[in-house]
């Protein structure tokens, strides 16, 4: 904008007053201004008349939401409607949130397996710690027990991955010595179970997903749906694909399945209540997040507010909202750079 100062001397005190003349801009191409009326170069829009605002008064900022780099914006029902810019209000509703990834058929075999290994290597553990016991005097008592310690570890590990917990592991380890002695049941075995799907659960996702929620299973190769229940979420993280394998029970697929077949899986979450505001209302600027306020009909005070997650119907909003505002949910970039301007503007007129 372009700014005339003119300097007055009043009863000893010296006065910087700014006189800006009229700028006009292209509601699309906000970039573009003139310093008189007439069409856009650029797409022949008429370049509407930019209004300037006072904003000293800090006192329009609510308090924790003071943005020094941005201003008030005043735009009248013509501009908003060139602009595109629209409006929705602040709702109190639950966080609705759809997990979507991906996950691979797993067999019985597979399940029988792993735990199997577990308990031998758990067994084979407590007899090399009795050995080590009756001969510890000698200088090698202890080398059979470190070894089959390693191949505990190993064995847990595996199950870690496959999609078992450690609360689940641990009913693994109830061994029975009596005579006859018995063996801990191996988990998770059903008439008529014979399929499982090994989900990556994505580490972002690990706070919604739990045990016993239902998943939509889908097989692509079958073009076909289905539904499981989670069982068990593991507890080692891949450092390469980010991600910790959930169990999920196939309980009403008759089809034929192959172990590894690749599947897509989706876990539908509601959560608690939430202040939620439409995804398009807030702009992430990467150091804060950013919406826009209708204070009143055409007057939009920018907002910082802190989110708390972001779910299928929007934003769910820990501050700086309050329920039944209007926030801006399109046009919100003509708004930012709107704003902007104004913020320097203002800046100037104190420099």
């Amino acid at each position: 904008m372009k700014k005339i100062f003119l300097t007055f001397i009043i009863m000893g005190f010296t006065a910087t007053v700014l006189w800006a003349k009229d700028i006009y801009y292209c509601p699309m191409h906000t970039y573009y201004t003139s310093d008189k009326p007439g069409n856009c170069p650029i797409c022949g829009m008429t370049l509407v008349k930019r209004k300037f605002v006072q904003t000293q008064n800090s006192a329009s900022h609510p308090s924790g939401n003071h943005l020094s780099d941005y201003a008030p914006v005043t735009i009248d029902t013509r501009q908003m409607q060139l602009m595109g810019i629209k409006t929705a209000p602040v709702v109190k509703q639950p966080l609705v949130k759809t997990i979507r990834t991906v996950g691979f058929i797993s067999t019985n075999h597979d399940l029988y397996q792993l735990q199997d290994e577990y308990i031998r290597a758990y067994i084979d553990l407590a007899l090399a710690f009795r050995d080590a016991r009756r001969f510890e005097h000698t200088r090698r008592s202890w080398e059979s027990h470190r070894e089959q310690r390693l191949k505990l570890h190993e064995a847990q590990d595996k199950l870690l991955r496959l999609g078992l917990g450690t609360h689940q592991i641990e009913q693994l380890q109830k061994v029975s010595w009596q005579t006859p002695w018995d063996q801990p049941q191996l988990l998770f075995f059903k008439e008529g179970t014979y399929y499982w799907v090994v989900a990556q659960i994505f580490e972002g996702d690990l706070g919604f997903v739990e045990p016993d929620q239902e998943a939509e299973i889908e097989i692509p190769v079958y073009a076909e749906k289905t539904k499981g229940i989670i069982r068990t979420i593991g507890g080692i993280l891949d450092p390469q694909t980010r991600t910790v394998n959930a169990l999920i029970e196939l309980n009403q697929y008759r089809g034929e399945l192959v172990g590894n077949m690749l599947v897509n899986v989706k876990v539908h979450v509601e959560l608690n209540e939430y202040l939620m505001v439409p995804a398009e209302a807030v702009m992430n600027t990467g150091l804060r997040k950013i919406v826009f306020m209708q204070e009143k009909p055409g007057v939009f005070q920018p907002r910082e507010v802190q989110v708390q997650a972001l779910g299928d119907n929007g934003w769910a909003i820990k501050s700086g909202l309050a329920e039944k505002e209007q926030v801006a949910v399109s046009g919100n970039f003509l708004l930012d750079s709107e704003s902007r301007l104004q913020a320097q503007s203002r800046g100037g007129a104190h420099d």
